[in-house]
This record gives C-alpha cells, structure tokens and sequence, in this order.
C-alpha cells in the first residue's frame, strides 16, 4: 500500500460514526488489492453532507495542478489523463450523486482511484 500517504486501517480511529445511510461502491474495484474501502466510506457517511462538494473540488483542483505541473511532459501528454478535463461544483450535492462524479471521474482507472484515496485521507488527518 505504498501508493497510499497513510495505511487506512490507521485511520479507523479518526472517523466518527456514520451521519447518511449510502452504499458506496466508486472504489469497489480497488477491494482486488486488499485496500479497505469501507473506510473511505464510513468517512464520507460520517461528514455533513455539504462538505461532500468540497472533498469534490479538493479532488478536482489537485488534479487539475496536477496536469498543469506535468503540461510538458512527453509522456502524460500523450496519456489519456491529460485530455480529461473535471470542474468544480458549488451546490451542495448529495452521496448518491457524489459516487456517481466518482465513477466518472475513476472509469476503472485504478491511479485515480488511489488519488480520491490520498484526497480523503487528507480530510481525515489534515496537516
């Protein structure tokens, strides 16, 4: 799990109990690597719903700076990941419509399933 900033089950402690009732499933297909998504979920159930937006536009403006530090790289040019192109949201939005901008956003793709990983997990233990 070196991929990830922090082990997940460290983080079990830190998240309080569940606020919604939502079945998650935007990073079911990373279960085959044995990282405990439930985490992730019991998470996002456990913040005011509002703040979902806002774990949405972390995602968005790190990726974002992300493509724009690698916009003369040779190699992610000719990537698929340079050509995706995500905005910001400002209403608030429920957890069924926020798994589903995950599954857009993830389209199977393993690496950006690992970055929504590495962006919650900023949420739970912020700097």
């Amino acid at each position: 799990m070196n991929c990830l900033k922090i082990d997940p089950n460290l983080l079990t402690k830190k998240i309080n109990p569940n606020r919604r009732d939502y079945n998650y499933n935007c990073l079911d297909h990373i279960k085959y690597y044995k990282i405990p998504v439930k985490i992730y979920y019991d998470f996002l159930l456990s913040i005011e719903g509002f703040k979902l937006k806002n774990i949405w536009n972390q995602i968005i403006i790190n990726w974002n700076r992300m493509k724009y530090e690698l916009r003369e790289n040779k190699d992610f040019i000719q990537s698929d990941y340079s050509d995706n192109k995500y905005h910001q949201i400002h209403i608030n939005i429920n957890d069924e419509e926020f798994n589903d901008l995950l599954k857009d956003f993830i389209k199977g793709n393993n690496l950006k399933c690992l970055f929504i990983c590495n962006i919650v997990q900023n949420n739970i233990t912020p700097k």
